[in-house]
């Protein structure tokens, strides 16, 4: 079971919102003074996946729109920071463990909020350094600070390369805290599996599948 959810589904217009309406970042971010999902109890969205007979659960820790499920020392747009006033990630980890269902997050490189993202780190190698250290250090905070984690799912590293994101030094930062993980391919690196999304495709061992 995979679920996305985040200051998007305030609007019911999907998790691309945000891009595609070309809301500016500003404006956007007053939705995080209104998500308080004060009925949200993960023990029953992990009782609904069993009854599905789902074998594990993917939560979108941030998606592209740079909001935080989690708590984060480098960010203050964060579901604990703001009207939630809760760490919704730790709630959701908790219960999958409480009844024993394997559990993942989903984490997003890209951050639309961030004017470094969109130069890249040629135009702008300080920003992009800085946006690098926040990527990375909220992937270590998410691999540190809930337990056990069996899956890691990346999205969004387009258009840059795995050098720029520095996958290889991150993913082994990522093994070292969580040896029995299993990351995607969306560091644009092959790493444990494929993400092929709205289409398949055969590809030949060591080739990194598709990047979407």
């Amino acid at each position: 079971m995979f679920i996305h959810w985040g200051l998007y589904s305030l609007l019911g217009r999907g998790e691309w919102v945000m891009y595609l309406e070309q809301m500016p970042a500003s404006e956007y971010a007053k939705l995080s003074r209104k998500f308080n999902p004060t009925k949200f109890k993960a023990e029953e969205w992990v009782l609904y996946a069993r009854e599905a007979r789902m074998r594990y659960m993917v939560l979108t820790s941030r998606h592209h729109d740079g909001f935080s499920l989690f708590d984060s020392k480098v960010s203050d747009y964060t579901a604990p920071k703001t009207a939630a006033g809760r760490d919704l990630v730790e709630e959701f980890i908790k219960a999958c463990h409480k009844a024993g269902m394997r559990v993942g997050l989903y984490y997003s490189l890209l951050d639309w909020r961030w004017p470094a993202y969109w130069n890249g780190p040629k135009k702008d190698p300080e920003g992009w350094s800085n946006f690098l250290e926040y990527v990375h250090i909220q992937v270590e905070e998410i691999c540190s600070n809930y337990g056990r984690l069996d899956i890691l799912w990346y999205d969004g590293a387009w258009p840059y390369a795995p050098e720029d994101w520095k996958s290889a030094e991150l993913n082994a930062k990522v093994r070292k805290l969580q040896p029995e993980i299993l990351i995607n391919n969306r560091s644009r690196l092959p790493e444990d599996f494929d993400t092929p999304e709205q289409y398949i495709r055969a590809r030949r061992r060591g080739d990194s599948g598709n990047l979407a």
